[in-house]
């Protein structure tokens, strides 16, 4: 294996990683010469490790030699704790809030300072394209889903955001700390989120928190739409039930499973 001058040896592990974490939305299938530039390693080094991971399922290779992740791994991610679940007890209520609504119904969790997509229920593809994706990563002050996640996170996540740098991606995203935080609590007091065309202009999002049998958020449940769509007097009922439909059900299908195990 080639080594540079002064740098540190990575191990194996964090070689494979690497690899890995070249794949992305933009950058669904890649080359080894793509990979290769991407993660920083050499062609031989990536050849090896992708021929392993090729092997056990985690990469998949098209007729074109180009990889993609595999479906191992993607079976894999789904056995995560926070996702295992949760996704699918809250598919009926998405449909219903969805055709209840005319929105975009959409199931978030908080991963750092992102918020992770789980199920998104829409028949409009332009929303789907840019929320909908399963995995699909936002800013949690761009969204209405990421603001109830932020206004429900810790002190030491809500200091890191507020004292920013906060990226504008638009005209009405939030960009001041101190301002952010008023409406942090804001949203506690009302219990739910608004964001109008804060991560897209004549966009926005309706969204609320779903709770554990303790209390603690662990997602949110939203709306997406055109603007003219966001009526907070009509729809933030709907979100708020949703929500709590959501929080109840996964606490029965919580105990549920725990007494299966006993």
């Amino acid at each position: 294996m080639t080594t540079y001058p002064g740098a540190p040896e990575r191990s194996v592990v964090d070689r494979t990683l690497s690899i890995l974490g070249v794949f992305d939305r933009d950058n669904r299938t890649l080359t080894l010469s793509d990979i290769s530039r991407r993660s920083g390693l050499p062609v031989a080094t990536v050849h090896r490790i992708v021929n392993k991971l090729h092997g056990w399922g985690a990469l998949e290779r098209g007729e074109d030699g180009g990889y993609s992740i595999g479906l191992r791994l993607w079976e894999t991610a789904t056995l995560a704790p926070r996702y295992a679940g949760l996704a699918e007890v809250a598919q009926a209520h998405l449909v219903e809030l969805h055709s209840r609504s005319g929105g975009a119904a959409v199931l978030a969790l908080r991963d750092g300072t992102e918020t992770v997509c789980l199920s998104f229920v829409s028949n409009d593809p332009v929303l789907t394209a840019h929320w909908g994706a399963p995995g699909c990563r936002l800013p949690l002050h761009a969204t209405a889903a990421g603001l109830v996640l932020l206004a429900n996170a810790g002190a030491v996540v809500q200091d890191e955001i507020c004292s920013g740098p906060l990226r504008a991606y638009t005209g009405a995203t939030p960009t001041d700390g101190a301002a952010l935080r008023n409406q942090l609590t804001k949203i506690g007091r009302d219990g739910y989120a608004l964001a109008c065309g804060t991560l897209r202009e004549g966009r926005g999002g309706i969204a609320a928190p779903v709770r554990d049998a303790r209390g603690t958020v662990v997602a949110s449940v939203g709306l997406v739409g055109p603007l003219n769509m966001l009526q907070p007097s009509r729809l933030a009922p709907l979100v708020l039930a949703t929500a709590e439909a959501v929080s109840q059900h996964d606490r029965t299908a919580g105990r549920r499973m725990a007494g299966v195990g006993a």
